[in-house]
């Protein structure tokens, strides 16, 4: 697509490899099937990042940009780091644990480092806006040279199955027939319907929030940034940042690797930038490109995986005096989960040929029931 002599590329600013032993051949794979100009590896600073580096800069395409991070957890939530070269890999600074923050933005602004809150309203252990609160963040914000991750993928693809998920409108449908109709009030399992139906609405609430927020906060920072955020590499491009760079040979042909980078990260720094968001024409509303069809298979798959640890996380969070509620919990959870996914594994093929599975659709509710109870 051009616009004049400029054409407009997806970058992923926020991806892991070996969080999960994912390999670099993978890793690639999946930056050419979504049509990416190129990538931050933002590995975290426990787990070997310039080795991720590295190991991804020796098989990286020629026509690909591989940009060098780090996510490095502080005192006031996780932070990503962008450097025009790899020497942000040889400074203690960026390793230490629980570092402070201010420290962290004063030596990268001195090294000419690019530092963007990395998903200000994810979760509560690791996001900067929990651990320090909104009206200290939005300080921090104006007052130094920092910017926020303003769309991750996982959070902004959940939010479709807030605005026009089918299971969603459907078992609110349902729903409201056993908490009005008389009998089933009277034996009790409209009682049951409303407490999952208020649930639901808690959880719509506090992802549309999330993903909402951190929009808004955005327009605050000195600068943006966008990335897909998951530890897995088939999720590479969920989030993307949308620049317009030169269509000449200059830039193609004639730069090397550390001027593009340069030239990318001058772009963000000044928020010079396109657009941030899901895949798609950036042209298009937000919305619709978090409701086309491509994101909302992505969408499930995330899904999957929220769920997936929210079972983990509730088995090893649950006190041993609560053995019995808990017990009862994990089990429905963990069932939830497992006939959901299976039902979408099995349906896999279907969805990807375009057609109505109503496995998909069972799989989907299963999974998001879950993910509500216990996430």
């Amino acid at each position: 697509m051009y616009i004049c002599d400029f054409m407009l590329y997806n970058l992923d600013l926020h991806t892991h490899l070996r969080k999960r032993r994912e390999s670099p051949k993978n890793y690639w794979k999946a930056v050419i099937e979504n049509n990416l100009l190129g990538t931050a590896i933002t590995e975290y600073n426990n787990c070997d990042p310039k080795k991720a580096y590295f190991d991804l800069l020796a098989k990286k395409p020629k026509d690909k940009i591989l940009i060098p991070g780090m996510k490095v957890p502080t005192d006031c939530g996780e932070v990503l780091v962008y450097s025009p070269d790899e020497s942000l890999y040889d400074y203690n600074i960026l390793y230490e644990e629980n570092v402070s923050l201010k420290r962290l933005i004063d030596f990268c602004n001195k090294k000419n480092y690019l530092v963007s809150i990395a998903h200000p309203f994810g979760s509560i252990k690791n996001s900067a806006t929990y651990i320090m609160g909104l009206p200290k963040l939005e300080k921090l914000i104006s007052e130094k040279n920092i910017g926020v991750e303003a769309y991750t993928g996982i959070l902004g693809y959940l939010s479709y199955y807030m605005y026009d998920s089918f299971f969603i409108r459907t078992f609110r449908k349902i729903s409201d027939f056993f908490e009005i109709h008389k009998f089933y009030t009277q034996i009790g399992v409209s009682r049951v319907f409303e407490k999952v139906t208020k649930m639901i609405d808690q959880k719509s609430y506090d992802v549309v929030f999330k993903f909402s927020a951190a929009i808004k906060l955005g327009k605050q920072a000195k600068f943006v940034t966008a990335g897909s955020g998951s530890f897995y590499v088939d999720r590479i491009g969920n989030g993307v940042l949308t620049i317009d760079v030169p269509n000449t040979k200059n830039f193609f042909e004639e730069m090397d690797s550390k001027k593009q980078i340069e030239f990318i990260l001058d772009k963000i720094k000044n928020k010079k930038i396109v657009a941030v968001g899901p895949p798609g024409k950036y042209t298009d509303d937000l919305f619709i490109r978090s409701t086309a069809r491509k994101t909302k298979i992505k969408a499930y798959n995330d899904l999957i995986y929220l769920t997936k640890n929210s079972v983990k996380s509730n088995k090893k969070e649950k006190k041993n005096n609560e053995w019995l509620k808990s017990g009862f919990d994990i089990f429905t959870n963990y069932y939830c989960y497992t006939f959901g996914s299976r039902l979408y594994f099995f349906s896999r093929h279907e969805v990807k040929r375009n057609k109505y599975c109503l496995s998909y659709i069972h799989g989907s509710f299963f999974c998001y029931l879950s993910w509500i109870i216990c996430f």
